[in-house]
Order: C-alpha cells, then sequence, then structure tokens
C-alpha cells in the first residue's frame, strides 16, 4: 500500500496582500496527479490546512475543491489533523458524516484514539495538542498537565498501537526534538525549549508530522516532516517542495517534488544592478543605496511585475541586530523578549508605560495558564 504525506498547505494565507490561491489550485491539482499515477491508497495532511482559525470564502472553496477533487474524483481516502493555525471546531465540523465520502478529519484532542484502518495499516491521528483539551479530555490527569509537552506525552500514553501485525502509522502536528527550523516557523522556534523527545514516537511504524516548514527526516527516516508544497515565506526561497511517498510493504519512501506556478526569489542590489535583470518570479528586492520609494518600486516593477517585498538593507542590517537565535530565546524572560520584539519591529524602546501594560498583560496569561 501506497500513502501521500504532506502538511501545512495554509489555504488562505494573504501574502504580503498577494492571493495565493492560484498557486494553492496548481498544487492541488498536482498532488491529485500522483496520488493518481502512484496509486495511492490514502492521503495523509498533518495539519495547518488553512493559515488562520476563520479564513474567507476563496480558501474554504479551495478546500471543498480539492476534497472533492482527491476523495470523489480521485475515491483517495484523505485522512487529516488540524494544526495550530486551524479553527478545530470548524474544521471537524460534520466529521461522522464526511467519513461516508472517504474524507476523515479530527479537530481536537479527545479521550478517544482516533484511528482509520486501512487494512494493512491503521493511522492514528493527534492533532495539534493544547494543554486545555487535554485537561478535558483526561480530568483524573488534570494535575499532570503543566505543559505543553506534558499534555502531548499524556495525550500520546493513551495512544499505544497494539501489536497485531499491522503497520501503525501516526499522523500529527507537533515540533519534534531535531527539527531544523526556519524563519518561517517562528511558533516552532519560539517554543523551542518545548519540543516533543523522539523516543516517545517509537512504538509507530511511521510518524508523519506537520508544522515545521522545511522537508526533513528524524531517527533515521522513521519520523518525517513532508514540509510545506508551496513557499508561504520569502526564508523559503529556494526550497524544493515535495510530497513524501511511504510504501507501507517496504517502508521506503520517495520524494516527489512539486513545480509552482511562480518560483520564489530574492535579489539584493543597487538599483542600477537589479534594473538589469527581469523576473516573473514572486520577488523580494533590497535595495543597497536607496531607499524603496513607491517611485523606486515603480520602476522596478516594469521588470519584476510580481515584485511583494521592498527592503532597505541598511534598515535590514539593523533588524539582525535585535534578532533572538533559538538558543537565546530559551535563555530570555517574556518580557525580555517581548522588549525586543517591539524595538525590531518599531525601532524603538518601550517606554515605562508600555513595558508596564506588558507585564501586566504576561502575569495575566500565567494567571489563566
Amino acid at each position: 500500500m501506497k500513502i501521500l504525506h504532506t502538511s501545512d498547505w495554509h489555504l488562505g494565507l494573504d501574502f504580503y496582500g498577494h492571493s495565493l490561491s492560484d498557486e494553492h489550485r496548481s498544487m492541488i491539482a498536482q498532488i491529485a496527479e500522483i496520488a493518481r499515477e502512484k496509486s495511492v491508497s490514502a492521503i495523509l495532511i498533518a495539519g495547518d490546512i488553512f493559515d488562520r482559525a476563520v479564513v474567507g470564502p476563496e480558501a474554504i472553496a479551495l478546500y471543498n475543491e480539492a476534497m472533492g477533487l482527491l476523495c470523489l474524483q480521485g475515491r483517495t481516502k484523505v485522512i487529516l489533523c488540524a494544526g495550530n493555525h486551524d479553527g478545530a471546531s470548524r474544521l471537524s465540523t460534520l466529521s461522522d458524516l464526511l467519513e461516508y465520502a472517504g474524507l476523515y478529519v479530527v479537530g481536537k484532542v479527545t479521550r478517544e484514539d482516533k484511528c482509520v484502518d486501512l487494512g494493512e495499516c491503521v493511522v492514528h491521528v493527534l492533532p495539534y495538542v493544547t494543554t486545555d483539551d487535554v485537561r478535558i479530555a483526561y480530568p483524573e490527569q488534570q494535575e499532570a498537565v503543566t505543559s505543553s509537552v506534558e499534555a502531548f506525552r499524556i495525550a500520546l500514553s493513551h495512544r499505544k498501537p497494539p501489536k497485531d501485525g499491522k503497520k501503525h502509522i501516526l499522523l500529527a502536528h507537533c515540533f519534534a526534538a531535531g527539527g531544523e527550523v526556519s524563519d518561517t516557523d517562528r511558533a516552532a522556534a519560539a517554543g523551542g525549549s518545548l519540543a516533543i523527545p523522539t523516543e516517545w514516537f517509537e512504538d509507530y511504524d511511521y510518524v508523519a508530522l506537520g508544522h515545521l516548514h522545511r522537508p526533513q527526516s528524524l531517527d533515521g527516516g522513521s519520523i518525517r516532516y513532508s514540509g510545506t508544497p508551496i513557499c508561504t515565506s520569502f526564508a523559503e526561497a529556494g526550497q524544493e517542495k515535495s510530497v513524501t511517498i511511504l510504501d507501507t510493504d517496504s517502508m521506503e519512501k520517495e520524494i516527489v517534488p512539486l513545480h509552482p506556478l511562480h518560483g520564489m526569489e530574492k535579489r539584493e542590489g543597487t538599483l542600477h544592478d537589479l534594473l538589469q535583470g527581469k523576473s516573473d518570479n514572486y520577488m523580494q528586492l533590497t535595495l543597497t543605496d536607496r531607499m524603496p520609494t513607491a517611485g523606486v518600486q515603480e520602476e522596478l516593477r516594469l521588470h519584476y511585475p510580481n515584485a511583494l517585498l521592498f527592503c532597505y538593507a541598511r534598515e535590514n542590517e539593523q533588524r539582525k541586530l535585535n534578532r533572538l537565535t533559538v538558543e537565546e530565546a530559551r535563555q530570555e524572560t517574556p518580557l525580555s523578549v517581548a522588549k525586543r520584539f517591539y524595538l525590531y519591529k518599531t525601532g524603538q524602546e518601550m517606554d515605562e508605560e508600555q513595558e508596564k501594560w506588558m507585564q501586566d498583560a504576561i502575569l495575566e496569561a500565567e494567571k489563566e495558564e
């Protein structure tokens, strides 16, 4: 049996004021064609199918179009879990009814181990774990839910696959320890100290993860991030996007590339240098000799019609000085991180009143936690 693993579609993403609907529609068509050519029996989507909890009608229409193409026309089972960007309750609306069409959706962590038996293998579905959901699902263990990591451990401990001779696959959305983050993975980078130990997944034959946007394998390949199928940030420029095909008989993986309608590219130089080139790619253009004023942007767009982000090199250098690495973030207090972020975004220090507001908000958040 062959299973296709993908994740982090981020339908409805507002990309610097530009809709990526055409890119998403092309990606969906490519996945459907790959599933047909490879005789795929099931498609796993490991969370963040939407970019935010509430999206516009265009994103909903794309989702409906995708599931119709994959489940109804392609007659392929689709199994998906909610990620941290998804509105879990909305995503799982009518989930019992949708199973008759071959669409299996798990929105929130519940006491029940949500499984889809595919015959030769079983897919265990664990959506994005929150402390509140785990406390509700396992009230007898409320006191043990002291962090997101503990919440994940408790949820996973109630999902031990049986030794029945079948292959057992875990579909989940989380940050696994050892995963390589990029600038796109801001939530994972900020929560680096909350990474899930990979040894917790050892009961599964394959772990299909979403959350990190860079495609990568951990623990010899049994744990896999498929990565985003399209670029969702200029930080991903140059990454080859793909889906992963798992053969459950041999447990071998095939990485099948996806081809975007437009590439994503970053160029830097003087205005004169940049005007010597042309490209239809989505562009981030950084000028080294002047500010990208409205007139300069208009001139550059004659050569780069899909230029979406204009930067000035000197401003970028100043921002880099205020940027935190994952290791530095672990050593910082919430207030110091907030102050550095404010400086990064505004170029100014917080005043005493703003600092007090932030401290009060942090204390209030800690009480709620």
